[in-house]
């Protein structure tokens, strides 16, 4: 049985790395590999390589995925608590449609870093996932999203992250570098940071804004392809309703217009004194990119000339 935690029971957790003993592992792994654009570097199983629309690794054959998103260091005491905490992690990404069933440790170089293990729904059947979360220069939250649980077993994840090293964090400009897609800012938003490896976050407003009421800029590209059949403009719909804050906005206009390189819906919608504008292009290989801004009406509909700007500079290449 794996290691399990639950607040009535601190007792329980027990270190993976004892599991590790105990487990033969049938899986060969390739060589190191340092994910470009982060401080990470580890071993992964056969079959997955370096990714190129996000930051991390991917196995072609059965769409397994090894993401890493870097984050502040400042955040690793918050996002800690939600991994010690077996019903607040529930809770938490419950919102984000994973289901976390256990919680458990593992020591990687004199770090004990906290995991989860749950699923997460996906069409025609579900993806497992386990997120370890490290502690470096920044957060460090690395993500096995695997599709073929016989494969690549536990044992060969716990194997794979007790390999884990960090070195230096790397710069906002080199982060940026690695973006899947191009783009210019436009004033008054500057680049605030890249989560990741796929995603970028423009704000126009110094350090933090606790109303949530300034405007942002979000420009994403999809780690996993939607239906190639799919309508664009309910992609849009279904995007905007799973945006937090948004999921019951009042869509107030939609259009087709230009964006990413070929034609996108663009629409707009309000709630409660904030609004937020959004543009989704999904290309013939399912891969959308999206762009959104939101912050208090007002605030939105003064820079909606830099979006619009912003927007016309973002490239994907094909």
């Amino acid at each position: 049985m794996h290691s399990r935690k639950t607040n009535n029971s601190p007792s329980m957790i027990v270190s993976f790395s004892f599991l590790i003993t105990l487990l033969v592992a049938v899986a060969s792994f390739a060589d190191e590999f340092s994910i470009p654009g982060t401080s990470v570097s580890l071993d992964a199983p056969d079959g997955f390589s370096v990714a190129t629309g996000f930051s991390g690794l991917q196995n072609l054959e059965d769409g397994s995925s090894i993401t890493v998103i870097e984050l502040p260091v400042e955040a690793y005491e918050e996002l800690a608590l939600i991994f010690s905490d077996l019903d607040v992690a529930k809770a938490g990404f419950a919102q984000q449609g994973v289901s976390i069933e256990r919680s458990g440790t593992i020591a990687v170089g004199g770090q004990i870093v906290p995991i989860l293990m749950g699923s997460q729904p996906i069409p025609g059947g579900s993806v497992e996932k386990y997120m370890a979360l490290f502690r470096g220069d920044t957060a460090v939250l690395i993500s096995f999203n695997i599709f073929d649980a016989e494969t690549i077993t536990i044992s060969t994840i716990e194997r794979s992250l007790a390999s884990v090293t960090l070195s230096s964090a790397p710069t906002l400009s080199e982060e940026v570098e690695q973006l899947p897609f191009s783009f210019a800012s436009a004033a008054p938003f500057r680049i605030g940071d890249v989560l990741g490896g796929s995603s970028v976050l423009l704000t126009s407003f110094e350090g933090i804004d606790p109303t949530g009421l300034m405007p942002v800029v979000i420009i994403v590209r999809a780690l996993a392809a939607v239906p190639a059949s799919s309508d664009v403009k309910l992609v849009a719909q279904q995007l905007l309703r799973e945006t937090q804050g948004f999921e019951g906005a009042e869509i107030a206009s939609s259009e087709e217009v230009n964006f990413g390189g070929g034609a996108a819906n663009y629409l707009e919608a309000v709630t409660e004194g904030r609004k937020i504008v959004q543009y989704l292009r999904v290309p013939a290989n399912g891969i959308y990119v999206r762009l959104v801004a939101f912050g208090e009406i007002a605030e939105i509909d003064e820079v909606l000339s830099a979006v619009s700007e912003i927007a016309r500079s973002v490239s994907v290449p094909e």
